[in-house]
């Protein structure tokens, strides 16, 4: 279970900081690291060719559904599961201003990004003939980067770093993060340089939020 850890230096390096939990942390980097590597060797645009062209429409369905996680629902659900956790706790303040503070910074800093590179074109745009997936609705601009992506990766750190060691699991909630990306790949909707720099913004979203509420974990 989070502790407080009054004996932690003030200043700590990212990748040493104890308020994110560390086996999510390597996981995700680990994941990222090779869709980092993939980006490097085969580009953003023959990565989305190599997904859409044989992609399984059996997949439409179930890419739909994952996608949501990224969602602001997914944080209501989160946060009320954490409540009932926490409700009779002294832990409940931080735990609920750590929470509460990663969410927004993980909704409104994407979005600041989109707006900044606001003629970023998604796939849609450029590869219009790609066969249509019901139930999606498109969108053709401000591409980058992928706001799912960040809020599902920000939520996935957030429980497994706010939950009791028991509730946690780390490496599901990173795969799940990049099965939210892989679906926005897979739905036409962003270019893998979009789901890594919205999985990164999630990450240090959390990670500040976190860190100003004073959330340590010791496990």
């Amino acid at each position: 279970m989070a502790k407080p850890n009054h004996n932690a230096p003030a200043d700590h390096w990212f990748l040493k900081a104890p308020r994110l939990n560390r086996t999510f942390l390597y996981s995700f980097l680990v994941i990222w690291g090779i869709l980092g590597l993939c980006f490097v060797l085969v580009g953003s645009n023959d990565f989305m060719l190599a997904v859409q062209y044989p992609r399984a429409e059996l997949l439409d369905g179930l890419m739909l559904i994952w996608t949501q996680l990224g969602e602001a629902h997914s944080a209501i659900l989160l946060f009320f599961a954490l409540y009932l956790i926490y409700r009779k706790q002294d832990q409940w303040k931080t735990v609920r201003n750590a929470f509460i503070l990663s969410v927004l910074l993980a909704a409104i800093v994407p979005q600041g990004l989109k707006w900044i590179f606001a003629d970023c074109p998604r796939p849609w745009a450029l590869f219009p003939d790609v066969k249509e997936i019901p139930g999606l609705t498109k969108s053709n601009y401000k591409s980058f980067p992928s706001g799912h992506t960040a809020f599902a990766t920000a939520l996935a750190a957030l429980w497994a770093s706010l939950a009791p060691n028991k509730f946690q699991y780390p490496i599901l909630l990173a795969v799940l993060a990049f099965g939210v990306g892989y679906s926005r790949i897979h739905l036409h909707m962003h270019w893998l340089h979009d789901v890594l720099a919205g999985g990164l913004v999630g990450l240090i979203c959390t990670y500040f939020g976190l860190r100003h509420a004073e959330f340590t974990q010791t496990s």
